[in-house]
């Protein structure tokens, strides 16, 4: 871009309208295309443009009359090859240089903030400070650009003005299209996404996810959305949600996010084609609708646990059901959704379909357990579909363990020892027949906690069929003997598995054990120790051989917390128990051994 003093108004815009049209082809076309060793060989190339532009520009502005280019639409131009520098640099990781470009466009506009030429621009502007602050980790500086350009774009829209695109300025273009009204609105629609992320990272959670909302809101608004993008963060936020209770707005997002899932489908089924990009397309939708089931069954299981967590804790207190979150305060300084949390819906979806068919209610009795399970079991059986053992098997060992769980839940509210028991029986099945098919060396993590959750379901049929004998005034007979005894080994059987996983070739245990296997080694001894010692048996050297077994169980998690000052502090309660026992079974042991001898 050359300019030379005679140029008119009228060559001088047609030169920047050339120029700015090959920046955006090297920048939206062009770079699509380089190649892996020069990745920014078109960005750099339209840097190179907009550095002459930004040279030649306020050569313009000192060589015309005022009547011929209106100095803000100078700015305006002069802002957007500011801004344009600014993401290239930011891109290419001159985060320095970047700052530096961005600020000088924030100082050249700021004067015109409300100006229909400049308002979108300057959005942007403060926008892309925002990311470059919170991606140095600095987010109170970030909210602080981030808020700006909330309120500009709030200031604008009262004044009742029409936004203009760059576009319309260098092409004098007379009335706004409805591209460019979507544009400044997609600018705000950054925005509030932006600021979403950067409250996530202050730890302000119930903000940040409100905001993650308003921006799936406006993405349905004004129709400016990917269906399989907007329905993955929908379902993906009703995950928080439901993890604070507040299982009506998690409800509402996931049924959302089938609804549009439902629509594209639809949408796809429509066109037929074996053309490669359509069937493409047709395989992501079955991934992420097997996604936003898992979802649904997380839901599913979150709801369930949450009514067993409420009505062991205070069952004095269960008038208190609040699952919409309405009890929570809201500081709502941006008024982003007036105060109040219940108004997280969308009312351009119908989405009763799938509203109907789970309950957003903390659960009671049996039979509202049942409802939920069944809906969870229908939507792991969906996933299912596409998660498939032979080539996803890690997704569909994470299905089998949920299944698995939702068989706990549910027996949970069954009263019945008998129905309780077969509840875990179906998960000994499903768990058993999953860890036979599965290689240890290759999903040695998976195998360790199916080995721990079979320890751990054998260990809860046994204290069901022990309970009965123990209530029954009948002398027990000997198949449930003997179903004891099974239940006692096959525990100790799979615990054993699991515990061998973690040692080393010489059978020995780490000195120290990693943080995240603590609480599951030393509650796999303890298990071991009392199920060793719930054994039935007549024979006195068998008693003694039980005996002996629990104390070797019990000492090894006093030797584990004796070494290891971080397991005693996790593990008080088990370790004070096995410490007691530890001191306890010798007198057995040596009373046992003087009968024998005697």
């Amino acid at each position: 871009m050359i300019v030379t003093e005679n140029m008119t108004a009228k060559e001088i815009i047609n030169d920047f309208k050339e120029n700015y049209g090959k920046v955006r082809k090297l920048l939206d076309e062009d770079s699509k295309n380089d190649p892996e060793n020069e990745p920014y060989a078109s960005k750099y190339k339209a840097k190179a443009i907009l550095l002459n532009m930004y040279v030649s520009l306020p050569t313009i502005s000192q060589s015309q009359s005022e009547d011929s280019i209106d100095k803000v639409k100078l700015d305006a131009m002069m802002g957007t090859v500011l801004l344009n520098i600014g993401i290239i640099d930011m891109e290419t990781e001159e985060l320095t240089a970047s700052e530096n470009v961005l600020v000088e466009a924030e100082k050249l506009l700021t004067p015109n903030a409300t100006k229909p030429e400049v308002v979108r621009t300057l959005i942007n502007v403060y926008n892309h400070l925002g990311i470059l602050w919170s991606n140095r980790g600095e987010q109170e500086k970030a909210k602080e650009y981030l808020v700006k350009a909330k309120d500009l774009y709030e200031n604008f829209k009262c004044t009742l003005q029409i936004p203009l695109a760059i576009e319309q300025i260098i092409n004098n273009a007379g009335e706004t299209t409805a591209d460019d009204f979507l544009l400044f609105e997609k600018a705000h629609t950054l925005t509030l996404y932006y600021l979403a992320q950067v409250f996530w990272a202050l730890k302000q959670n119930l903000k940040a996810a409100i905001y993650y909302y308003v921006t799936l809101r406006r993405q349905l608004q004004y129709s400016d959305y990917e269906p399989i993008d907007w329905a993955l963060n929908s379902a993906t936020l009703s995950q928080y949600f439901a993890e604070q209770n507040g299982f009506f707005q998690s409800r509402h997002l996931l049924a959302a996010s089938s609804t549009i899932l439902e629509q594209h489908e639809q949408n796809l089924q429509a066109v037929e084609s074996n053309e490669e990009a359509h069937l493409a397309k047709l395989e992501t939708f079955k991934h992420r609708s097997a996604d936003v089931a898992r979802c649904w069954a997380k839901y599913c299981l979150l709801l369930m646990s949450a009514s067993k967590a409420r009505l062991m804790d205070d069952a004095e207190r269960l008038e208190d059901a609040i699952t919409d979150m309405s009890n929570l305060n809201l500081e709502d300084t941006e008024n982003i959704c007036g105060g109040d949390i219940k108004n997280i819906n969308f009312p351009e979806l119908d989405v009763s379909k799938y509203e109907n068919k789970v309950t957003d209610k903390f659960l009671l009795m049996y039979q509202d357990a049942r409802e939920v399970f069944l809906n969870c079991q229908s939507w792991l059986n969906k996933a299912k579909e596409y998660y498939k053992l032979d080539s996803l098997a890690s997704d569909y060992i994470k299905l089998t363990q949920d299944s698995s769980q939702s068989y706990a839940y549910l027996a949970f509210f069954e009263e019945d020892d008998e129905r309780r028991a077969k509840m875990h029986k179906r998960r000994v099945d499903m768990l058993e027949e999953l860890v036979k098919e599965i290689n240890p060396v290759y999903y040695l993590q998976y195998c360790r906690q199916l080995w721990y959750e079979l320890g751990e379901v054998y260990s809860e049929i046994l204290n069901i069929k022990l309970d009965k004998v123990n209530k029954s005034s009948e002398k027990p007979s000997p198949h449930a003997l003997k179903k004891i005894n099974m239940l006692c080994e096959k525990s100790i059987e799979n615990y054993d598995h699991f515990l061998n996983s973690i040692k080393d070739k010489n059978g020995k245990l780490p000195r120290k054990l990693e943080y995240d296997v603590i609480r599951p080694v030393v509650s796999a001894y303890a298990y071991m120790g009392r199920n060793s010692m719930k054994r039935i048996a007549l024979d006195k050297s068998m008693q003694l051989s039980n005996i002996k077994k629990s104390y070797e169980s019990y000492q090894a998690v006093v030797d584990i917390c004796k070494s290891d000052e971080e397991a005693a502090s996790m593990m008080k309660e088990e370790y004070s128990l096995c410490k007691e026992m530890v001191q306890i079974l010798p007198i057995k042991i040596k009373k046992l051994e003087t009968e024998l001898v005697s």
